[in-house]
């Protein structure tokens, strides 16, 4: 078995050894201080929504997917990325507030994705808006859960449902249902790049890379690392991936749809998001530390943690024992997209929601540590906590630069392992290739 041979290689390091869920007695008494974190956080729920007070930022992205699949269904696709028209029709679509009845006025977000990823939200316009975020939001949470077990058959391991629910309840994945982000589809399309590799099937994996180009920016190092893995024929089916995306999105909303979403998805990374500060990456330390530092020592120091994150992920995939076993390969994604997200300009700390089957693979391995359970679903809202009680208005930014920290953790972390070079074990008898 995995676990044991991983035990064996990797005995007597207490970094790289790997965790004992049966044999811990505090994994019984941190399940049960699960089970009150989860009660208290939904009566806190509770409490908020029924204020009125926060009911605002209830499906603040899923307002602009909304919006634009009815100005695609009302007007045509030429319009949905025309600015004056989606504050037009996000300006009427208001969330009535649990329990009060109350309508909260819309905080708006324009969708910059492609044509074709309209057409997912576009039955939902026949419902009204409420109900239909409250079902998006419901299929999504159903869709996740699911996806994570088969995720974790496919590749050869389980994990019980309790462990599942414990994963799901973090940050990231309340944070993106709160918000109606389409992250699931993410996570599921990174997890079939995944099973596709682990059965010797590149071509496969690479399609399902181009399905990613929804949120591109989850690929900056991805990409550069097939190249220097030289993987070619997972780049080949990403690029018959990415084909079939464009010439849909063509087919689906014309050159001109085509063209305004691109120009929209760059003003992203611009003056057009307010909220670069709060993000978990470099770019958001630069912002921070330029507060009380000069900029060019803030910025310095955040161009060196790129450099550093980026050229770690990038002598990872020219070691030929990275593509050695199905742990090992899955550490690398890991690396890979933690690295990402620090460096990505545009990076929410919602999107580590795709780091969530990776996570639960290692955990059903027994390779993660029983504290690394707890640091993803406890550290993030005791840091919002604290940073409330410190200074309300800065608890936003520090949460952000909290999860860089988390992610960079990550990336050391994982980068550790598989130089450590004791991950042989091979999937279904088969070497990555």
């Amino acid at each position: 078995m995995l676990k044991d041979d991983l035990s064996q290689n990797l005995n007597g390091n207490p970094f790289l050894s790997p965790s004992k869920h049966s044999s811990n007695p505090v994994n019984g008494w941190l399940d049960r201080l699960w089970l009150l974190a989860l009660l208290a956080m939904l009566v806190t729920g509770s409490l908020m929504f029924r204020s009125g007070r926060y009911c605002a930022y209830l499906g603040t992205d899923f307002r602009g997917y909304y919006a634009a699949a009815q100005i695609a269904r009302e007007r045509g696709f030429d319009h949905v990325y025309e600015r004056a028209v989606q504050v037009e029709y996000q300006s009427s679509l208001l969330m009535k507030c649990p329990g009060t009845g109350a309508v909260a006025p819309p905080l708006q977000v324009y969708m910059p994705y492609l044509p074709i990823y309209v057409l997912v939200v576009l039955p939902l316009t026949y419902l009204d808006f409420t109900t239909s975020y409250a079902l998006w939001s419901l299929l999504n949470l159903i869709g996740l859960i699911a996806y994570l077990q088969y995720f974790l058959r496919a590749v050869g391991s389980s994990i019980s449902l309790k462990h599942i629910l414990q994963w799901i309840v973090c940050v990231p994945v309340l944070s993106s249902l709160a918000l109606g982000q389409m992250n699931v589809l993410l996570v599921i399309c990174l997890g079939e790049f995944i099973v596709a590799l682990l059965h010797g099937r590149p071509l496969r994996s690479g399609v399902w890379l181009g399905a990613m180009l929804m949120k591109p920016q989850t690929l900056i190092l991805i990409l550069p690392g097939l190249i220097i893995g030289r993987k070619n024929r997972t780049l080949a089916g990403f690029g018959l991936g990415t084909l079939a995306v464009l010439v849909s999105s063509l087919l689906v909303g014309g050159l001109s749809g085509v063209t305004k979403s691109i120009i929209l998805a760059v003003q992203f990374a611009g003056p057009l998001i307010q909220t670069a500060a709060s993000m978990m990456n470099f770019r958001a330390l630069a912002l921070n530390l330029g507060l009380v530092w000069p900029a060019w020592l803030a910025w310095s120091i955040a161009i060196c943690g790129m450099v550093l994150s980026s050229g770690l992920v990038f002598y990872l995939w020219r070691r030929e024992d990275a593509f050695a076993s199905s742990t090992s390969i899955i550490l690398l994604t890991l690396a890979t997209l933690a690295a990402t997200f620090t460096v990505s300009w545009h990076s929410h700390f919602y999107l580590l929601i795709l780091l969530l089957p990776l996570l639960l693979f290692l955990d059903s391995k027994s390779i993660l540590p029983p504290s690394g359970r707890w640091v993803w679903i406890v550290g993030p809202p005791l840091l919002y906590l604290l940073l409330n009680l410190i200074n309300p208005a800065t608890a936003r930014e520090g949460l952000g630069l909290g999860m860089l920290a988390l992610g960079f953790g990550l990336l050391v972390w994982a980068s550790n392992l598989i130089i450590a070079k004791n991950l042989t074990i091979r999937f279904c008898g088969r070497p990555f290739r």
